[in-house]
């Protein structure tokens, strides 16, 4: 069985722009981790495009890359490489649809793509829709407003502006309600803003995989992110914590679940606890996450096996380890 993996960011997504560090360090665990667990597996054989300038990932062959130069099309390469490959594993943003058309490419290929359906992706690429999914399902969550339907703020001393379907922290600021008008001013293109209240608290989230309204939680995670200058960052995390709202959390994602059947394979939850609230659900990520990268070592889970696994049968999530794994991106 011939998988084609494409990591966005270090595959080749950028070329002819400039390779963002934490971006690319981030893409180059998650493709890493990714191919050591496919490589444990018998009879699968890896097509991987890789950025020529990007190293060549461990336990990869020379036959096995395809390099991408700075005047290639990628996803011209990606049609040729689909024409050759049973499965489609991509790992991208969801922002400007990236996911979602990859997921799409494949899908016109003719080729099994190990992802949500293309408007699941669409959803969770959208920070406002996905709140509202939720929202009808009155699922806790973190209150989410166009940022051109509530210029007047959201009656919360603290906000939070951020791109709608921005990844991780890119393009998010947290900023007193009185900014609100000048921060507006800033925006070139303000329509593509949300805006959230600021709820302080744990930054922690859920690995999981999905199947067609079913879930399962392979491990909690806490989200290592700094608040400087108004601005945040993801600087690591720790996968495996041990929590006391586990049965919140498989409660949760069960409603999840059945709120966005389509959701399908290995899917990261960001919530936030607070004191007051309780748990928040803040995105849902379709995709490999950055938390994935330890959850073999943490687990002993071959998460990929079990994605293929989902295919033709229930995951089995038996966990020979319980360690907790610090996983640092910056």
């Amino acid at each position: 069985m011939k998988i084609l993996v494409f990591e966005y960011i270090t595959g080749g997504g950028l070329v002819g722009q400039a390779l963002p560090a934490s971006l690319a360090t981030e893409g180059a665990m998650m493709l890493q981790a990714l191919i050591a667990e496919l490589k444990c597996l018998e009879n699968i054989q890896l097509c991987i495009p890789l950025d020529e300038r990007c190293a060549r990932p461990d336990m990869l062959t020379q036959v096995e890359i395809v390099r991408v130069s700075a005047n290639g099309d990628i996803f011209a390469l990606l049609r040729d490489l689909l024409y050759e490959a049973d499965l489609f594993w991509p790992i991208a943003p969801e922002s400007d649809n990236l996911l979602q058309s990859l997921a799409e490419l494949a899908i016109a290929a003719n080729v099994e793509v190990l992802l949500s359906n293309p408007a699941t992706l669409s959803v969770c690429a959208n920070k406002y829709a996905t709140y509202q999914a939720l929202k009808k399902r009155i699922i806790p969550a973190v209150a989410t407003h166009l940022l051109s339907e509530a210029e007047e703020g959201i009656g919360a001393d603290k906000l939070v502006v951020k791109i709608a379907d921005g990844v991780g922290c890119l393009d998010s600021w947290q900023i007193d309600a009185e900014q609100l008008p000048v921060k507006i001013a800033e925006l070139t293109d303000p329509q593509r803003y949300v805006l959230q209240p600021y709820i302080g608290g744990r930054s922690a989230s859920l690995s999981c995989l999905f199947k067609h309204g079913q879930a399962w939680l392979i491990c909690y995670n806490h989200q290592q992110i700094v608040l400087a200058q108004g601005r945040f960052s993801l600087q690591g995390c720790l996968v495996n914590m041990q929590t006391d709202k586990l049965d919140f959390y498989h409660k949760l994602i069960k409603q999840i679940a059945e709120a966005m059947s389509g959701l399908w394979g290995y899917v990261g939850i960001d919530v936030i606890e607070n004191t007051e609230l309780g748990p928040l659900v803040l995105e849902i990520n379709p995709r490999l996450t950055s938390s994935y990268v330890g959850i073999q070592q943490a687990t002993g889970i071959n998460v990929a096996e079990q994605v293929l696994r989902l295919r033709h049968a229930d995951p089995v999530l038996q966990a020979c380890r319980n360690e907790t794994v610090q996983i640092s991106i910056n």
